[in-house]
């Protein structure tokens, strides 16, 4: 299958990738028994990276595109049932007695999710309803699992997959954690920050004898996992390791590498992914590359407000007009205490469990409630909301997203994250980010204060109504308005620029030297 131009069933929606796979000379194609089609799950975009072009853009990750929070969580449970089929068809000795989820029902599963890929708009949440029927009862829970996701990207999605299966969880990261030493750390070489540290806070966290599950977003190469799984086994020598992706595009000696080590450490290495198939890119695609994005023609006016990044005009087809400015926003704080819900613990620390069903129905209860009894009009205006969580603080603001959309349905909810990535924008409907917003970081990182972004906010009718966004947990009042980074705007003065309502969610945090929430739920 060649790099696909139009959408599937032929709606006449141009592929989100088309734009980067004819400039750079990128084909993306879906093997024959790929669950899932590779382009529905992703699009492309051109990096600000000199070690790699393009950027694989997920469709249901919700990093870079507002998304349903709905379709999101249950992207995320169907890996995980993905991982579940996994473990118990390789490690079935371990498990007598306890079948796991029918190969069948996988297969029912990833179709409802293609079917809501492909669904037209306003008819995304009917479909999305029957992928979770099919859902239910997939996951057999494989509790002596220890669930490893990646940051930034993949600490979301890693704690939607532990989820699935009732296991313990810890994300690698990039944050500060003063008192807190790293027990491995390793390499993301093609990354934009490169170095991920694992900071547990359990000495016997990888102890057990249970499976390890590495969870990312996307193998290109899966040079990164074959690091983490020397750096864990080396620390604690595992029998099986389960690898899981959204999409797996590894070549063939890539895949061969897998082989080699499992034969190499005596253990069992195995993958699985939604969406499987090769990515073929063009000759000289770094230099084509950075040609392309030094000829993209500058706006046609200037950023509707500070922190709003430049965004090109169209290349290779008609010019986009640039928005007309936009007056800013207005910027609101709710500020939960430890009376109101309980304070959050990170899972970069480890965690068995998610934070209770309870305390993210009473986030979202507050934040629906904030809404109502706003006298903006544009908090109770009728377009959409979306829900931004901040770098590796995904899964909670994610959730409360989730709640919040069955609590206000007259509201089109969508969820999303600031990130690390610097990505070009090109608004055109062939690209993956028609919009990028600029800021400083507000919370403390093993590198320091740099910048950060938002994408598909800004751009041709990408502007919400209200802007929700999560800051890391612990953040002060002041920190969200104050520039860490000279020449950058802060945090809410930029989301200012891309919304008429901005709800900044200050939560309580947890320490690694208090207690772990309670994981029962609030009356």
């Amino acid at each position: 299958m060649s790099a696909r131009n139009v959408a599937p069933q032929d709606t006449g929606t141009p592929w989100r990738g088309g734009f980067v796979a004819r400039e750079l000379g990128v084909s993306v194609h879906s093997d024959p028994a790929s669950a899932v089609p590779v382009e529905d799950l992703v699009g492309l975009a051109l990096r600000r990276n000199p070690k790699r072009a393009h950027l694989l853009v997920s469709t249901v990750l919700a990093k870079h595109v507002p998304t349903e929070p709905a379709l999101v969580m249950a992207a995320g449970e169907l890996l995980g049932a993905f991982v579940s089929h996994e473990i118990f068809a390789h490690d079935a000795g371990h498990r007598p007695g306890q079948p796991g989820p029918p190969a069948a029902g996988l297969t029912r599963a990833a179709a409802a999710l293609s079917a809501a890929l492909e669904a037209e708009p306003g008819r995304r949440g009917v479909v999305v309803s029957h992928l979770n029927e099919a859902l239910e009862g997939l996951a057999a829970k494989v509790p002596d699992a220890v669930v490893v996701g990646y940051a930034e990207t993949a600490t979301g999605l890693g704690r939607l997959v532990a989820n699935a299966l009732g296991a313990w969880y810890i994300h690698s990261t990039r944050h500060a954690t003063p008192g807190i030493d790293a027990v491995a750390g390793f390499e993301e070489g093609h990354s934009h920050a490169t170095s991920h540290a694992m900071v547990p806070t359990d000495p016997a966290w990888l102890d057990g004898d249970g499976p390890v599950v590495l969870v990312d977003d996307e193998f290109s190469t899966g040079a990164t996992v074959i690091n983490t799984i020397r750096e864990l086994h080396a620390l604690v020598p595992h029998r099986v390791y389960v690898v899981a992706a959204l999409i797996d595009l590894r070549s063939t000696a890539d895949r061969a590498r897998f082989d080699a080590l499992a034969e190499e450490l005596g253990a069992r290495i195995t993958v699985t992914a939604l969406g499987t198939g090769r990515i073929e890119l063009g000759d000289g695609i770094l230099d084509r590359a950075a040609a392309l994005i030094r000829e993209l023609p500058p706006a046609q006016a200037a950023p509707a407000a500070p922190g709003t990044a430049p965004v090109p005009a169209a290349a290779a087809g008609q010019p986009v007009p640039a928005p007309s400015p936009e007056p800013a926003g207005h910027v609101r704080i709710l500020e939960l205490s430890a009376g109101d819900v309980p304070p959050v613990r990170s899972d970069r620390f480890g965690n068995s469990a998610p934070p209770a069903a309870g305390a993210i129905a009473a986030i979202a209860r507050a934040l629906a409630d904030h809404l109502a009894g706003s006298d903006n009009a544009a908090s109770n205006a009728p377009g959409s909301v979306v829900v931004l969580g901040s770098e590796e603080h995904m899964y909670l603001p994610l959730a409360a997203a989730a709640e919040l959309a069955t609590l206000l349905p007259e509201r089109d909810v969508r969820f999303s994250t600031t990130t690390r990535s610097p990505i070009v924008a090109v608004d055109r409907d062939d690209y993956a980010v028609a919009g990028a917003l600029s800021f400083a970081s507000h919370d403390a990182t093993l590198d320091g204060p740099g910048i950060r972004f938002a994408y598909n906010l800004t751009g041709s009718g990408q502007r919400p109504a209200t802007l929700v966004v999560f800051p890391e947990p612990g953040t002060p009042p002041g920190d969200i308005s104050r520039s860490s980074v000279p020449g950058l705007p802060p945090l809410a003065e930029a989301l200012a620029a891309a919304a008429g309502d901005v709800v900044v969610v200050l939560l309580p945090v947890d320490s690694p030297g208090r207690p772990s929430s309670p994981t029962e739920d609030l009356p």
